[in-house]
């Protein structure tokens, strides 16, 4: 991340915040995991002030990190941004130079780190990093990896756009709501998104028919539908990363 680029972006931490936080974090069984809830609310809350100042809406309330069970059994720091996905707020704590990634988290659609200071009156919004592989996610980032958390921004912005199209009536927004029945858009909106930011246009075809295939399997297990074959699949894939590029010209 590029500091001469973007300027320190500080978020204060209330009175409120942190009594909600020490709640959480006395349900506990530990010191260790009470201090980890602890920072992780602090880090989701500061998120989600940060993109209010922005006006992009956000829902706490269904972010786990605020479930004093999900939060026990595992390194959470959720925030919901209804109808998009679902960012990871990470804690970085005073000098800490590497960013430890928390595993067995699913659709992410990006990370953000907050720096701490000694003191817990405000923090930092450090920077951003889109989603990663997720079937072979990084255990942890350097801080200087970070984007600039204006890429973050662009993130929401290309899914929003994205989501839009595949709710319009264009006939392969139509195919594809067909073929993923119920599934949230959110969800397969990110897995293209990824595929089109990390992967060359010659794998489109085949990557993006085995994302659509995941998908209806998943459906016809629960269904009793003629599900479309392997080729038809990857068909529907590839125009779908042609309107999707469209879309989304060139990523930054």
């Amino acid at each position: 991340m590029n500091s001469t680029t973007s300027p320190l972006l500080m978020v204060p931490l209330d009175l409120e915040i942190h009594t909600r936080a020490r709640h959480l974090a006395a349900q506990q069984s530990t010191v260790e995991k009470g201090k980890r809830v602890y920072l992780n609310a602090l880090a989701v809350y500061a998120v989600h002030c940060y993109l209010k100042w922005l006006q992009i809406p956000t829902d706490l309330t269904e972010s786990d990190c605020w479930n004093p069970v999900k939060a026990a059994l595992s390194n959470v720091a959720d925030l919901v941004i209804p109808h998009v996905g679902k960012l990871e707020c990470c804690p970085v704590l005073p000098k800490q130079t590497v960013i430890l990634l928390p595993s067995a988290i699913e659709n992410r659609i990006g990370y953000v780190a907050i720096q701490f200071q000694e003191s817990l009156d405000s923090v930092q919004v450090l920077g951003f990093a889109p989603a990663f592989d997720g079937v072979n996610p990084p255990a942890q980032l350097a801080v200087s990896e970070l984007q600039p958390i204006e890429t973050l921004i662009e993130q929401i912005t290309r899914l929003e756009d994205a989501i839009a199209f595949l709710q319009t009536d264009d006939s392969v927004a139509v195919q594809v709501r067909s073929v993923l029945e119920n599934k949230p858009l959110s969800e397969i909106v990110a897995q293209f998104e990824f595929l089109y930011r990390t992967g060359e246009e010659f794998e489109w075809r085949y990557a993006g028919g085995e994302i659509l295939a995941v998908d209806a399997r998943a459906v016809g297990a629960t269904r009793e539908t003629i599900q479309p074959d392997d080729s038809e699949l990857q068909d529907l894939a590839e125009m779908l990363m042609e309107k999707l590029a469209e879309i989304w010209g060139d990523v930054v």
